[in-house]
């Protein structure tokens, strides 16, 4: 299907960018520049009539019109899409997160249901009149205090009868005795494991809505069991979304991340000021992004439903993001990144960065200058052979057109510049992103460990050392039952305070029972002080996980009858290997098949260089990141980012130091280790094709001289790196490479290259390249510039091929250093030097023999 195009503001764009273009900062301040160029290319049409600088000033200015529509709608292009692919990911993982936050939650109340602290209590329990019953409610409730000072994620924890009466809470400020039947039933007759519900929950009725997982407490553990009562884990759903939203949140543009119900009801929203709870918005699933109104304002909005986790949806929820439109599309801050043209033309190289259709766009805008380059030096070797009261006017003018045309063309390297800048910002979130999840995680692991470490019956068991022996079937059985639900775990291991193993969960390591623990941490947890206190090994390899590399967290199991004696410990192996990979992973921008985009990877290493995680094969778990020390320097919660050279590639890289997560890793948590996660997203190779050479002085006259009598005008170009001349009476003018007739190759050393036609007179074009001590391409050369001297009495012309065209300048006779005999690699093609920078900067040209070249090279052919 065709593009239908629309005229905006002067310049051609596709109709289905119209609505957008406008508030694109980047493409309007772009057309506002070219604009300005345009009127002066007006202008110097006018001042060329007074000239004689014989250019097309129209036919330039329409080349760099169309250009600029070109440029401006792939610009737009770009831009919206960058933009839709960073609101979808956002919204991707704002959804995410949260359900893999919500799935530990569902494994919570599985197994605080089968506690036998609150199995006993439903059973003995008579009412809040009956001493006995009293004593059983303040255990309960000292035992929910530890549990939530364990897992803070929870704000209360309730008790109900089948009957729907509130037996017990840990929040004895609400007064509420009986909850709503219907809610009772639906729990009791439930086949499932867990109830997950959010709305208005009438035992919590200070919150309007609330998130609570809910589960029967049977009298046994088998399915069919007889239900004892109902346990409510009340979940603080508000807290939680601020902490995600928090890492997601771009305040610059305004944008607001939200969460969904089925029915597109806002339930959570990171500015409750400008999105209200409760709010209804359009679900946007099926398109890449829509524009729609809300409270009189238009916004750009896409919503994602989620991925899931480990079978998990949890209820039809969604991540949606919306952004006004007006602040979309604003431009990046100005970057201090050293961006040199090797990086840029390596960007330019990769097409997952600088799209085929953007290069076109610069191959023709180069194509442009160069020809606008060849022109005005052209003009400039014909100003010198003319003696017109209108010369230096002419001269100035051509300079000045020169200008005009660089600065045309300025804006695709201002656009070079925002692409890498804008990678490594994606860089600097990504790693952000990653980290927090990796510190959430592993703030769940402490938890368990304090938490199992406090089940009554292993107490009870370590309390009557002598028959020990007989219960340890029935803490397998509990180990089991517990790595059941929380599935991130290879073995649950229990052991006594000779470090002896007791039980373990995975019944394929029951070799280990009755071997010693001789490990660090094992000694290290016997020594904990208090339930609140917990162990973790470092990353190492060990044979309680297969002999590869782990955390294993643990806590101390303390006597039942005086908390202050440890009588043991259990020790929880994380399974670190997919877990670690898959927290990396599910950051990592993805394509429509939802495979990670090439070129990007992600490492989480600890501060010694050790790598812990990776999603890159050629950087294996438990070797070493080789890169800059810079980066493992840094202090919890800081960043950096940087553009390194590795493996003869250029990346943008970025890195964050962990922070913790709620009590985890904070200052009142004793365990300290610091993971740094490292986002890699591929620039290109160092060694590419050279898209961009470096700008030289051209068109800047820096000699301030006058041509004089005595003075000599110079035509000055480059062959690789070195800066020659030739006197500017002797120039034809130059031209592209592209006329050159290539010869039949019979001799690849011959330094014949072929012909070229001019005014009917056929010319031999000539490289000497060989003569220059350094490596010059056939891509450096780009022209051809036409020279004649005589020879004999007769005109004779040869054609040199240039890397490019510098400043055709005028300089004193006298200044030019004549050398008898001097050599350029070999050969005496050179017949004297001159300064042609009359700053205090030097700037040396050599100035070639065309007749010693002529002579010298043309014999052989």
């Amino acid at each position: 299907m065709i593009n239908e195009i629309v005229n905006y503001k002067g310049i051609s764009i596709k109709k289905e960018l119209y609505p957008l273009i406008k508030h694109i900062e980047d493409v309007d301040k772009y057309k506002d520049e070219l604009g300005q160029l345009s009127t002066s290319w007006d202008m110097f049409a006018l001042l060329g009539q007074l000239g004689d600088i014989n250019i097309d000033i129209g036919k330039t200015k329409e080349n760099f019109l169309n250009l600029t529509s070109t440029l401006l709608n792939h610009l737009s292009e770009q831009e919206v899409k960058k933009v839709t692919q960073e609101m979808k990911f956002k919204a991707q993982v704002a959804i995410d997160v949260l359900i893999r936050n919500l799935f530990e939650r569902t494994a919570d109340v599985g197994f605080l249901a089968t506690d036998d602290d609150i199995r006993n209590f439903m059973q003995n329990y008579v009412s809040k009149y009956n001493e006995n019953s009293v004593f059983l409610r303040n255990n309960i409730q000292k035992r929910f205090k530890e549990y939530v000072a364990k897992y803070s994620v929870y704000f209360d924890i309730v008790l109900l009868d089948n009957h729907g009466k509130v037996l017990v809470r840990l929040n004895d400020d609400i007064k509420t005795e009986k909850t709503d039947l219907s809610f009772v039933n639906k729990i009791l007759n439930s086949d499932e494991d867990y109830i997950e519900t959010y709305g208005f929950h009438d035992f919590i009725p200070q919150y309007k809505k609330s998130l609570v997982y809910s589960s029967k407490i049977r009298k046994t553990n088998m399915q069919n069991s007889d239900s004892l009562g109902i346990l409510c884990l009340c979940f603080r759903f508000t807290d939680e979304m601020n902490g995600i939203f928090n890492n997601l949140i771009d305040t610059k543009n305004k944008e607001c991340i939200t969460i969904l119900d089925e029915d597109g009801i806002v339930i959570a929203s990171s500015d409750k000021d400008h999105i209200k709870l409760g709010a209804k918005l359009p679900i946007v699933l099926n398109e890449e992004f829509k524009l729609i109104s809300f409270a009189g304002r238009d916004y750009i909005a896409k919503t994602c439903e989620t991925n899931g986790y480990q079978g998990f949806n949890g209820l039809k929820w969604y991540g949606h993001i919306m952004i006004p439109l007006e602040y979309a599309f604003l431009s990046n801050e100005l970057n201090t990144l050293d961006i040199n043209e090797s990086i840029i033309n390596a960007m330019m190289e990769n097409e997952q960065h600088f799209s085929k259709e953007l290069r076109d766009v610069f191959y023709k805008s180069q194509t442009i200058q160069d020809n606008l380059t060849r022109v005005i030096w052209n003009g400039n070797i014909a100003q010198s052979k003319l003696n017109s009261v209108n010369r230096e006017f002419s001269k100035s003018l051509l300079n000045e057109i020169g200008i005009t045309g660089k600065k045309a063309n300025s804006s695709l390297e201002n656009l070079n510049q925002t692409i890498i800048t804008s990678i490594v910002k994606d860089s600097e979130f990504l790693s952000s992103l990653a980290i927090d999840i990796m510190d959430r995680n592993l703030y769940e692991r402490a938890n368990d460990c304090r938490w199992w470490a406090l089940n009554s019956y292993f107490r009870e068991a370590f309390d009557d050392y002598s028959t020990l022996d007989d219960k340890k079937d029935e803490i397998s059985e509990i180990l089991k039952y517990i790595n059941d639900l929380y599935t991130v775990y290879t073995n649950l291991i229990v052991f006594d305070k000779d470090g002896k193993v007791i039980a373990v969960s995975n019944r394929n390591e029951q070799f280990s029972l009755g071997r010693i623990l001789t490990q660090d941490w094992v000694s290290k947890t016997l020594m904990l002080r208090d339930t609140s206190k917990y162990c973790v090994s470092k990353f190492e390899k060990t044979n309680l996980y297969d002999n590869e590399s782990t955390y294993i967290y643990s806590s101390a199991i303390r006597s039942f009858k005086n908390e202050a004696i440890t009588t043991g410990g259990i020790a929880i192996v994380f399974d670190s290997k997919p877990q670690f990979k898959a927290m990396l992973e599910e950051t990592l921008p993805k394509n429509a098949e939802g495979e990670i985009l090439p070129g990007i990877f992600a490492l989480f290493t600890n501060k010694d260089k050790q790598i812990i995680s990776s999603t890159n094969e050629d950087f294996q778990v438990d070797s070493y990141l080789n890169i800059d020390d810079s980066f493992f320097t840094l202090k919890n919660a800081e960043k950096l980012s940087k553009i390194i050279e590795l493996n003869g590639k250029y990346y943008a890289i970025a890195v964050k130091c962990s922070s913790g997560y709620r009590e985890y890793k904070s200052r009142v948590d004793d365990y300290k280790n610091d993971i740094l996660c490292f986002v890699f997203i591929y620039i290109g190779s160092i060694n590419c094709h050279t898209f961009l050479q470096k700008n030289k002085s051209k068109f800047l006259n820096t000699s301030k001289a006058k041509f004089t009598a005595t003075s000599v005008e110079l035509a000055t170009f480059y062959l690789g790196k070195k800066l020659l001349a030739v006197n500017a009476k002797n120039v034809i003018e130059s031209i592209s490479i592209d006329e050159l007739k290539e010869s039949i190759d019979m001799d690849k050393n011959n330094h014949f290259k072929g012909m070229v036609l001019h005014k009917d007179k056929l010319i031999a074009v000539l490289d000497i390249r060989d003569f220059l001590n350094e490596e010059i391409t056939n891509d450096d050369l780009t022209n051809i510039i036409l020279v004649e001297y005589d020879k004999d009495n007769i005109e004779h012309c040869i054609g040199i091929l240039v890397s490019s065209l510098e400043e055709v300048c005028v300089i004193e006779e006298k200044t030019i250093q004549h050398i008898q005999s001097h050599f350029l690699g070999s050969g005496t093609l050179v017949e004297s030097l001159v300064n042609v920078d009359d700053s205090k900067d030097s700037k040396v040209a050599m100035l070639l023999d065309i007749k010693k070249i002529d002579t010298n090279l043309t014999k052989k052919i």
